[in-house]
């Protein structure tokens, strides 16, 4: 049974393969800048070679992925430039080229088709806002156990960094008074 979490945008392909390419792209994080092979793309995400050889055919066509030798495959630029956002286009890239409909002949699009289709347009754009706050070099990141450095200097007055609280220097100052247990 597939849960909410295992999905996004309500479809549970796209999230698979959202995710396998997220995979892929982190094993090769942690290797960067040398190539990585198959059989270690295999162990580090547990899936058939097939599989990720048409994932990584997609990155490349993605322009995320070079291909060094036969099955040897690496990142095309440090992980800080790609985002969550570039995988994300390339996983919906490659399921519009699968699954190209073409309109019954003859049939005009009606106001309904243009209602959906600003709202999916909106919905896409709220997506990608958000996917394009996380980078790839957190991967490397999050491994040794870090936090991301923040982007933006604090007190930056687009956002608030105000704390509610405040205490005075006595109230602050270090008392070397152990407190019972």
């Amino acid at each position: 049974m597939v849960t909410v979490e295992d999905c996004i945008l309500g479809n549970s392909a796209l999230h698979d393969r959202f995710f396998a390419t997220t995979e892929i792209l982190a094993r090769l994080v942690s290797s960067a800048p040398r190539a990585v092979c198959m059989a270690q793309l295999e162990e580090a995400t547990g899936r058939a070679e097939k599989e990720l050889a048409k994932l990584c055919q997609s990155l490349a066509r993605a322009g995320l992925l070079r291909q060094d030798a036969p099955g040897k495959w690496a990142l095309t630029c440090d992980p800080s430039l790609v985002t969550l956002e570039d995988v994300f286009r390339c996983v919906m890239s490659e399921q519009h080229t699968r699954s190209r409909k073409t309109a019954p002949a003859g049939r005009a699009p009606s106001d309904v088709d243009l209602l959906v289709m600003q709202a999916m347009i909106a919905i896409n754009q709220s997506v990608f806002k958000h996917l394009r706050q996380f980078s790839l070099d957190r991967l490397k990141i999050s491994a040794a156990g870090m936090f991301p450095s923040p982007r933006r200097a604090l007190g930056d007055p687009r956002l608030d960094d105000e704390f509610d609280f405040a205490i005075t220097g006595r109230e602050a100052s270090f008392s070397p008074v152990q407190v019972p247990a």
